[in-house]
């Protein structure tokens, strides 16, 4: 088991969404928080968490390849592909937990990468 935290500044998520800014949200991310009234909030809770999970993957895993989604049953949950679900099993992990919090300045998340019968 291994875990990491991230915190982002909303501000930042401000600044990532201009137009000629680096594409860090999946279509799914940005369509769940721009059906919220607090659309850099929610992206900024999904950057942290994604840089919490790039922490925890390393190997060049990219943000692009780290997507949170909303569960079945409304909690978030982390969507891996290409290099980033590679390092998850190459780790020996066998699933990642996540958490979001935000507030009027900031965003939190905390990552919980998991082996099978831990």
């Amino acid at each position: 088991m291994a875990s990491a935290f991230a915190l982002v500044e909303i501000a930042a998520v401000k600044r990532l969404r201009s137009p000629d800014g680096p594409t860090v949200f999946t279509e799914g991310e940005e369509a769940y928080a721009r059906a919220k009234a607090d659309t850099e909030r929610r992206l900024a809770a999904r950057l942290a968490a994604k840089q919490a999970a790039q922490r925890l993957l390393g190997g060049g895993a990219g943000l692009g390849e780290i997507e949170v989604a909303r569960g079945a049953y409304g909690p978030p949950v982390l969507r891996l592909s290409g290099v980033a679900k590679e390092r998850l099993a190459a780790l020996g992990a066998s699933s990642a937990l996540v958490s979001l919090t935000h507030e009027r300045l900031h965003a939190a998340a905390v990552v919980v990468l998991l082996r099978e019968g831990a």
